[in-house]
């Protein structure tokens, strides 16, 4: 039988609108960048020009680091597999460097050489197959065979990176996004800019300064178990990340069982860990957030929130399947729950 594609790509965040009347009217431009719509809201008049230097970075970095996309350098370093080092540009090598750390981090659980399984299973539909599919045993077996990011050798001086194995293909997924975010912010705060919210997709947020005010932002965090904007919690804060994955964002349903987009690189199909949606709340500057994320989800409740525990500065929402909701130690008053139908453990 024939799986049945039922993507589905729900709004992980939702900025909360204040209702103060005498708010500064922000300026708002929107693009579609890796496969997904990236929205900037800066406050202080910016210059349209600062919108167009960011928008341009974005597509810069989709164009050298997505791994659909054969003519990007990140899929001509894949094609290269196992003929020696590739010479790369140093932003794909920056990132690269950094999905390094996070792999050794996590102990492989953010593991960049997953593309043989992300492709595999294609579950957001980034290769234009007619539908998605569950990868035979087999396959699946064949396809973790490549994955390893011990097999990533990266050469700083010559600017090369090297994938030992024939077949391998680099994923780097969010943490090019993560990139990305810096760079936006980067920019945005050369010109002058103070106050902004940097959505990157709707399940990652950079919250630049203050509200006009000297308010927080507030964000509700999506009902993982409701329809799309129906949330069941805010968080609150200001220069900080937020950052949240969950298996509700991108998935498919065949015969009743939903596969979704989040893989365990020890098992090479979706991860089932009993959680339902992660949430991080992490400096405005990091570089782990949405790979961090990704590895939290994974490992589930205990072994993700020892990850978090373990880290400066980051903060972790964790939502079980039963509907409870678990706070890490740094979380304070930043969270709120706002839905009865769940508990604060």
């Amino acid at each position: 039988m024939t799986p049945v594609k039922h993507l589905s790509v729900l709004l992980a965040l939702v900025v909360l609108a204040s209702c103060q009347p005498s708010n500064p009217v922000p300026k708002v431009q929107q693009q579609e960048i890796f496969t997904t719509a990236i929205t900037l809201t800066l406050y202080g008049n910016p210059d349209d020009s600062v919108f167009t230097k960011i928008f341009d970075r974005l597509h810069a970095i989709d164009n050298l680091m997505s791994d659909y996309d054969a003519n990007s350098e990140l899929s001509r370093l894949s094609a290269a597999a196992g003929t020696g080092p590739f010479k790369v540009s140093p932003e794909t090598l920056h990132v690269v460097k950094s999905g390094l750390t996070e792999a050794a981090l996590t102990n492989g659980i953010y593991d960049p050489s997953i593309g043989p399984v992300t492709h595999l299973w294609d579950v957001g539909g980034n290769q234009g197959l007619p539908n998605p599919k569950v990868p035979s045993p087999e396959a699946i077996k064949k396809a973790l065979a490549l994955v390893n990011w011990k097999d990533i050798v990266v050469d700083d001086p010559a600017s090369t990176i090297e994938l030992k194995r024939k077949g391998m293909v680099l994923d780097l997924g969010g943490i090019a996004k993560g990139y990305a975010m810096d760079e936006s912010l980067r920019i945005a705060k050369a010109a002058g800019v103070t106050s902004g919210i940097f959505n990157m997709g709707n399940s990652s947020m950079g919250l630049l300064g203050q509200k006009p005010g000297n308010r927080d932002w507030k964000i509700g965090l999506q009902d993982p178990f409701d329809a799309q904007g129906n949330y069941f919690g805010i968080v609150s804060g200001h220069d900080m990340t937020v950052e949240t994955s969950g298996p509700y964002e991108k998935f498919f349903l065949y015969q009743g069982h939903r596969y979704h987009h989040i893989m365990d690189p020890r098992t090479g199909s979706p991860a089932a860990s009993g959680l339902e949606q992660v949430t991080l709340l992490l400096p405005l500057d990091t570089k782990l957030a949405d790979g961090l994320s990704t590895s939290c989800f994974i490992l589930g409740l205990e072994k993700g929130m020892a990850l978090i525990e373990s880290l400066p500065d980051a903060a972790a929402i964790l939502v079980t399947s039963d509907k409870k909701v678990h706070l890490s130690s740094r979380v304070g008053d930043r969270f709120v729950l706002k839905n009865n139908r769940f508990t604060v453990e």
